[in-house]
């Protein structure tokens, strides 16, 4: 709309109520600049709400002291939708009361002033009266209603200034700036007002528009960037799909070379023995043969010493060819193991990639919406600014371009924020195979610890609960803070502090926890019974409250907190026998209860589609299939046999060949700890290893690095993550 913008040329859906789909009526506009009637609002307004969301865009606002009646009229729209009134009304019945000799004659004009009808003769001598002088320049004639150069500024200067609210008598003449550009009498400068900051209206007015210029100019050196950032996503959409192809094929190359490798190690073997058993028995043939000879040449009473001298040799011959073959036997086993733990591998591989291309489409979707949002803003902000231009109404501006720059500001800031890491959505991260030979090899941890991470923290009283880290190598660190306060750290391997949240509790010696939900989200447990979920692209936590969550909540305590990335579940485990699944919006999915002889979930993992569960109110853990609710034990986990101690399960996780490893502590003499390691099956200990009594040890976790894979230690205090090489 330029400032001559004929009243054709406004788009009906700018005067369209998004709520009843009609012409607005006593149109009252939110701070992100979408209007609404009056009535709608209040009618999708909770009674007594403090905030609103805005239909549209979903922006939430808080409500004035006076709730949808304190919100600001737009007064342009509503003087446009009041003329097209008008002009409706005369199209449907010309012949109209006149205001002054209230003859039913066809209306002529209307005065804004006595806000009625004219006939002809009434409007000539309105016109030309002096008794009604100040009302000349608000009669408007009917035969200029169909003009196409009639403009939204003809129609401002129709309009006479706004009545008092204090004194509806009296027209306004200045504005009170400390009270938000409120219109006011001169009589009011005395009274309530007095004091304060008055402007008169056509200043304040441009000093308005100069801002508003100046709000409109930076905004449109953003416009290009706000509308290339949907074209930037739908590139690193195709970019994504295009990486994980391209990751799925080097894979599936990969497995076939290490398949075909494996294959022609098999018939190499297979070859070999027959060879050595070809050799073998022409050596004994060979043998036998010259003794027969000999032994031919003596007398008959030496044949029974040929043939037991023949069994001899024979049984010799036998046993190195069963040591051959069992030989053999087991390397061929070897060989279809590692086979076997490729395959594995491969698979896991591409759920890896699975995981990572949804997890990155659900950002990229996120990120898109956003984006549209943006843009639609973007499209509501300048026809706003166009219609204001257009007007040219002193009395208007005051009232709108202060909430018009507020909206651009707020604008350019979602802007800013959602168009951060936009770069590394298409990127996804993938170890390679690892070689067949290896399996033969049995994982461990490194005699020594590698190195000690210093968590960085403000000041004494500081301390380590749970830790987790993500694909990525990011480490995520949860603990107590002082002045009844958490901490929330990340940190990559070299202690680099990344970022890092306080968050109030009621109580810090409630249990806290924490597990990465996607590559940039962390869920947390905190207090007796809150949740949260801790975005790091805008470093904003998501915070519930248990018993707001999960209906019937029984009173329980929450003990830990696990993901299942794969389908962007959080569990939670408690002091009972439940476990409580969540979805990443905190909703509650389903109850599942722990089989019978469990007791409590003091920390729980996945596992191969089920749980493992430190259970420390009956000192075992357990591995538990998951069927929808129910569960029903797999094995339970052999305690370790260090030294006699009362041990009992601390904390589990697993490396990503499907080794478990559980920390287990000492209930007699704290702060003892060992560290055991299970065969992916949990049938038999492969390693155990004590930790140095110095170190208490509260949480552990793996992470892949590129000098491998580690294991994480948590430290208590002072808060220090111990690390060790998974060999």
């Amino acid at each position: 709309m330029a400032s001559a913008t004929p009243l054709k040329d406004i788009d009906e859906h700018f005067l369209q109520c998004c709520i009843c789909m009609e012409q607005l009526k006593e149109p009252k506009i939110l701070p992100c600049l979408h209007r609404y009637c009056r009535e709608c609002l209040k009618k999708f307004a909770k009674k007594g709400a403090k905030k609103i969301e805005c239909v549209t865009c979903r922006e939430k606002h808080t409500l004035p002291k006076d709730g949808i009646d304190g919100l600001k009229t737009d007064f342009n729209t509503k003087n446009i939708i009041e003329f097209i009134q008008l002009q409706d009304s005369v199209k449907v019945d010309p012949l109209r009361t006149c205001i002054h000799c209230k003859k039913k004659l066809k209306a002529s004009a209307f005065c804004f002033r006595c806000n009625d009808f004219l006939c002809k003769t009434c409007h000539e001598f309105h016109a030309s009266s002096s008794i009604v002088r100040d009302h000349h320049p608000h009669i408007f004639s009917l035969s200029e209603a169909e003009a196409a150069n009639l403009t939204i500024q003809k129609l401002s200067s129709l309009r006479e200034a706004p009545r008092c609210q204090a004194h509806p008598g009296k027209l306004s003449e200045l504005c009170c700036t400390t009270c938000d550009n409120l219109p006011i009498c001169v009589p009011c400068t005395y009274g309530k007002h007095q004091g304060h900051n008055l402007k008169e209206v056509a200043s304040l007015a441009e000093t308005q528009r100069e801002m508003l210029k100046a709000k409109v100019a930076d905004l449109m050196q953003y416009k290009k960037k706000a509308y290339q950032m949907q074209e930037e996503i739908r590139e690193t959409k195709g970019k994504l799909d295009q990486n994980v192809n391209k990751e799925e094929q080097k894979a599936q190359e990969q497995l076939d070379a290490e398949r075909e490798r494996i294959k022609k190690e098999i018939r190499n073997a297979e070859g070999e023995l027959k060879r050595k058993q070809a050799e073998l028995e022409g050596e004994v043939k060979a043998k036998t043969s010259t003794r027969k000879k000999d032994l031919e040449k003596k007398m008959k009473r030496l044949r029974e010493e040929y043939e037991l001298v023949c069994e001899d040799e024979r049984r010799e011959v036998e046993a190195s060819l069963r040591k051959l073959q069992e030989e053999n036997k087991r390397e061929t086993e070897r060989l279809q193991e590692g086979l076997c733990v490729l395959n594995n591998e491969i698979k896991e591989l591409l759920t890896s990639l699975k995981t990572q291309k949804d997890e990155r489409a659900r950002e990229i979707e996120e990120l898109s919406v956003h984006f549209d949002g943006i843009v639609e803003r973007f499209e509501t902000v300048i026809k706003t600014v166009d219609c204001i231009r257009a007007a040219g109404n002193d009395w208007a501006d005051v009232q709108c371009i202060p909430d018009v720059c507020k909206a651009i500001d707020l604008l350019r800031e979602d802007g800013e924020k959602g168009s951060q890491g936009l770069e590394n959505l298409s990127a996804v991260k993938v170890r390679g195979l690892s070689p067949a030979v290896t399996v033969r090899r049995k994982a461990g941890m490194s005699e020594g610890m590698e190195s000690v991470i210093d968590v960085p923290s403000g000041m004494r009283g500081w301390g380590i609960s749970d830790i987790t880290a993500n694909k990525d190598g990011t480490i995520a660190v949860i603990g107590r803070a002082p002045r009844s306060q958490i901490h929330l750290t990340v940190i990559n391997m070299r202690g680099d502090l990344l970022q890092q949240k306080m968050i109030p509790v009621n109580n810090p010696f409630y249990t806290r926890k924490c597990s990465f939900l996607t590559q940039s989200q962390i869920a947390i447990k905190y207090d007796e019974d809150k949740l949260g979920i801790y975005d790091m692209r805008d470093q904003s936590p998501k915070l519930a409250t248990v018993r707001d969550v999960i209906i019937n909540w029984p009173s329980n305590q929450v003990w830990c907190v696990t993901t299942d990335p794969a389908n962007g579940n959080i569990i939670v485990g408690c002091n009972s026998r439940n476990v409580y699944v969540l979805n990443n919006q905190l909703k509650h999915i389903k109850t599942i209860t722990l089989p019978a002889g469990t007791k409590c979930a003091q920390d729980i993992a996945m596992h191969e589609g089920g749980l493992l569960v430190c259970d420390s109110i009956s000192r075992k853990a357990f591995a538990v299939t998951v069927h929808e609710t129910a569960c029903q034990v797999k094995y339970e986990f052999t305690k370790p046999t260090i030294g006699g101690g009362n041990w009992w399960p601390r904390s589990v996780c697993t490396d990503q060949n499907g080794y478990v490893y559980m920390l287990w502590r000492d209930g007699s003499r704290s702060p003892r700890s060992v560290i055991v390691q299970y065969s992916r099956d949990g049938g038999q200990i492969e390693m155990m290893r004590e930790v140095d009594g110095n170190h208490y040890i509260s949480s552990m976790t793996s992470v892949q690095t590129n000098q491998g894979e580690k294991l994480l230690l948590g430290k208590l205090k002072p808060p220090q993550i111990l690390v060790y090489g998974l060999v």
